[in-house]
């Protein structure tokens, strides 16, 4: 009887630690701020942050755009090397009345999406290049925000119910 009790106490138990793993809202999700010239995000704590360059000047870091990795680097590591094996979200800030960037004609089984976080719709749409999922969203209905999402890789996922990936959303602020 004491080993069944024993044993049952034991699952009761794994069952609450399991459940008390990771934050249980976007508030309660902890990181890093970081910032660009034209805003800032929250990079969340068990995710990287990398510098993203210019297209014309690869010199430059970027001034409207901030990528963060879902993986801590190694050391010695370079940031760039995360872009290739890792699920990222690149945030990007334009002029008000920029056209969305649209990519479907290159993304298989595409599909459209809306995510509405803290009260802020996010539109876009899902699809698949070299088998991996990508998104890209915007924020209402301007390309003044887009998000590049790479929601899968081979050592995680990004779903759009995960209170980091919703944090980074919520956290944009423009300077």
């Amino acid at each position: 009887m004491a080993k069944k009790i024993a044993i049952l106490l034991t699952l009761v138990l794994s069952v609450g630690m399991l459940s008390a793993c990771g934050p249980k809202s976007i508030e309660e999700v902890e990181g890093q701020e970081y910032e660009c010239s034209q805003f800032s995000a929250l990079c969340p704590a068990d995710w990287s942050n990398s510098p993203v360059y210019e297209l014309n000047n690869k010199d430059t870091v970027s001034i409207n755009h901030l990528r963060f990795y879902k993986a801590e680097l190694n050391e010695g590591e370079e940031s760039s090397s995360a872009l290739y094996s890792n699920a990222y979200v690149d945030i990007g800030h334009y002029p008000v009345d920029s056209k969305v960037f649209d990519s479907r004609d290159v993304l298989q089984n595409v599909e459209e999406v809306s995510i509405n976080i803290n009260g802020t719709e996010w539109k876009g749409y899902v699809g698949e290049l070299a088998g991996y999922k990508n998104a890209l969203l915007w924020k209402g209905n301007s390309g003044e925000w887009q998000v590049s999402v790479c929601l899968t890789d081979d050592d995680g996922d990004i779903e759009f119910e995960d209170y980091d990936f919703q944090a980074i959303l919520a956290s944009i602020k423009k300077k």
